[in-house]
């Protein structure tokens, strides 16, 4: 068996004459630790490790420096998050009403979720159709709420329950570029075998992926990023959180001489001292 990588990283390229960038990133030990941490039926597995590499290759396409949240959301059945930080905090959501996956279809879309320089809020939302992958998902975003033509392949693979590779990529094509190039790399994304074979075969590491994706392209590396699954909840967090009620309601919450609180994300329980709670009356 090939071995797996320790650490998670992504590599962003592009090509010499400009005319498309590609981004591959090695998703393995991150989306592992959002399995862990929410523990999905096995039917659902690969559909959480499959939005924690794209929701990693969205941020890093779209907004590198800020937090990027997507989100598959089902009408009747729930919803999946994966959240991803600018200092490679990534962390995932589980809310379904059954452990079955999300089916893609009318009553489900996808949403990203991200934030712009000066701290606004951007959210673009579409909608998915019956037997898409996700992969197929991310491509439409990008085209239709981002004017952005792209390839995008989402790789995973299981030995029993245990994720043994996960990762994924994206190819897009910039403007101005350059026709013979644009062909040349079309015709090779068509040969290409399916993206896990393409992980498999590389042995997960992106940059023997791109060499793979490029062949005879000429390219240069533009930067590396790495990442890691952890979640981002604290004491001052949750005091902040809780400033934010009424004294009434914090007389309804602090009961006993702690408040104890779970993160959803990582499942941590935080006891908080109900004496933190109180705030002084105003004049």
């Amino acid at each position: 068996m090939t071995s797996t990588p320790d650490t998670d990283h992504a590599l962003r390229t592009i090509s010499d004459d400009g005319s498309f960038r590609v981004l591959i990133a090695s998703t393995l030990q991150t989306a592992r630790g959002v399995l862990d941490a929410q523990a999905p039926g096995p039917e659902l597995r690969p559909l959480v490790g499959d939005l924690v590499s794209a929701t990693v290759l969205l941020r890093l396409t779209m907004s590198p420096d800020y937090r990027l949240q997507a989100i598959l959301q089902n009408r009747s059945a729930g919803n999946i998050v994966a959240d991803s930080h600018p200092d490679g905090t990534t962390r995932g959501l589980v809310r379904l009403k059954s452990g079955a996956p999300i089916e893609m279809g009318e009553s489900t879309h996808f949403s990203v979720h991200r934030t712009m320089f000066g701290g606004d809020l951007h959210q673009g939302v579409v909608e998915t159709s019956a037997n898409q992958s996700l992969a197929d998902v991310v491509a439409g975003y990008l085209h239709r709420s981002e004017q952005i033509s792209s390839v995008v392949g989402l790789s995973h693979s299981f030995d029993g329950d245990m994720l043994v590779s996960c990762g994924g990529y994206i190819v897009q094509l910039l403007p101005n570029s350059d026709e013979a190039t644009l062909a040349l790399m079309t015709a090779r994304l068509e040969q290409f075998p399916p993206p896990s074979e393409l992980f498999e075969t590389c042995g997960h590491d992106p940059e023997a992926i791109a060499r793979e994706l490029y062949g005879p392209i000429g390219f240069h590396t533009l930067g590396t990023d790495q990442f890691h699954s952890g979640c981002l909840c604290n004491k001052d967090r949750i005091l902040d959180a809780l400033a934010t009620l009424s004294q009434t309601e914090i007389e309804e919450l602090a009961t006993d001489q702690f408040l104890e609180i779970d993160c959803e994300y990582c499942t941590t329980t935080h006891r908080i001292e109900t004496a933190l709670l109180s705030q002084p009356q105003a004049p």
